[in-house]
């Protein structure tokens, strides 16, 4: 498994926790919408964003939160943090 399906994993895991969605793993790709897709209110959204700081020892600014729509979106977000 490459690092990309390692951080997409992740970040799967981290969303079908926090989500009251019935999606299953499988269902969830880079277009899968956090909230209309997923049901995450912003509150669930940083809980997340949160749980993956930790896991992948990034920092992600409110501001960068705020701007994550999307599955794909944070998977970008985060492979771009990391590389840093």
């Amino acid at each position: 498994m490459g690092d990309a399906d390692a951080i997409r994993q992740k970040i799967i895991e981290e969303l079908l926790e926090a989500s009251e969605s019935s999606l299953e793993a499988s269902e969830i790709e880079a277009g899968t919408n956090l909230r209309d897709d997923l049901g995450l209110d912003s509150l669930q959204a940083v809980t997340v964003v949160m749980a993956l700081e930790q896991e992948f020892e990034v920092e992600v600014d409110d501001e960068e939160i705020d701007g994550l729509q999307t599955v794909g979106d944070i998977l970008e977000l985060l492979a771009t943090k990391i590389a840093a």
